[in-house]
């Protein structure tokens, strides 16, 4: 099994990348640290301030610290609970492990990803044998994959996050769902520990040929330019929205949205299927000023949101 390590800076953030072919249970060696929980003192150089209590006075609050460099993960409140990514990884992986019998004979690839020096984990699991093809001739990359997700972080910015999606294997675009159901979700300051079940896992495959059949409407669905420009204008380019990302201006997103729709158009002319592949390459593949990971994600939500909209609903039924 041949790998690749891949190592990015932008200013002070550090994202490991390790791909694995057909290797399940290989998880990077950059997802296993140990962290130090620190408790937080405050002190004074007031004189009213001393006078009232002569030692530093301890809060609430501890600093999340990895113990092999010393490097400040997080600041949280005594219900934080570290949760190591590998023992996550883990976890998905031993289920899937259950739910396939036969897993010699899938041909599966994992991508981990740490972001920020530690502060956030990402972990891709592809399984390449189980595609569907969107095209009479099956061509490779004409094809979507089922992918499960699993996210988490030590910054507080994301919880745990198992999540079954597809992938479109031509542009790598993620394939949003509108109602996200096939995803697990956990807090770290929840005292129960995250689960995931073979029957969970078992039930996003079947969800992903549904996603399949969909992709097919999709493609026979004509829609008009003036339709797809007030499905965009008044849903992924709607600034009034709360929780838009730094580069979420309206003008911006109209400008890449309108750039990402005529490529589409070329390739798959004037159908829904185009209008989805535009909006979810602008969720994939953000240009951003920011951390692209955390842009994405809220985009694929926003894009989530568009298709619960009555624009998306009346071009799909129209």
């Amino acid at each position: 099994m041949r790998g690749n390590n891949r190592k990015k800076e932008r200013g002070r953030m550090q994202t490991n990348t390790q791909v694995q072919q057909d290797d399940l249970l290989t998880i990077d060696p950059s997802a296993y640290f140990e962290v130090d929980k620190k408790q937080l003192f405050y002190w004074s150089e007031r004189e009213e301030d001393i006078a009232i209590d002569q030692e530093d006075t301890p809060v609430n609050r501890y600093a999340l610290v990895r113990k092999d460099n010393g490097k400040l993960l997080g600041i949280h409140s005594d219900d934080y609970i570290v949760r190591p990514y590998s023992d996550l990884a883990e976890k998905v992986n031993n289920v899937i492990l259950d739910a396939i019998p036969d897993i010699n004979k899938w041909q599966i690839t994992t991508e981990d990803h740490v972001y920020a020096d530690g502060k956030k984990f990402r972990r891709n699991i592809n399984f390449w044998n189980k595609q569907i093809y969107l095209d009479s001739h099956e061509r490779a990359n004409e094809c979507i994959i089922p992918q499960v997700r699993i996210y988490s972080s030590l910054d507080g910015q994301w919880g745990q996050q198992i999540m079954f999606s597809s992938i479109y294997m031509w542009c790598l675009n993620g394939m949003v769902r509108p109602d996200w159901t096939f995803t697990v979700y956990n807090k770290h300051s929840s005292k129960q520990d995250i689960t995931y079940s073979v029957a969970e896992f078992r039930d996003g495959l079947e969800s992903h040929k549904e996603m399949g059949n969909e992709m097919f409407k999709m493609m026979q669905k004509k829609v008009r330019n003036n339709d797809v420009t007030e499905l965009f204008r008044k849903t992924l380019a709607n600034n009034r929205k709360r929780n838009l990302d730094i580069d979420n201006n309206s003008i911006i997103v109209m400008r890449d949205l309108d750039s990402l729709w005529g490529k589409y158009v070329a390739k798959y002319g004037n159908t829904l299927f185009a209008v989805y592949q535009t909006a979810t390459d602008w969720a994939t593949h953000p240009i951003t000023r920011g951390a692209v990971y955390n842009v994405s994600r809220k985009r694929e939500k926003q894009v989530a949101d568009m298709m619960q909209s009555d624009y998306w609903e009346e071009m799909y039924n129209g």
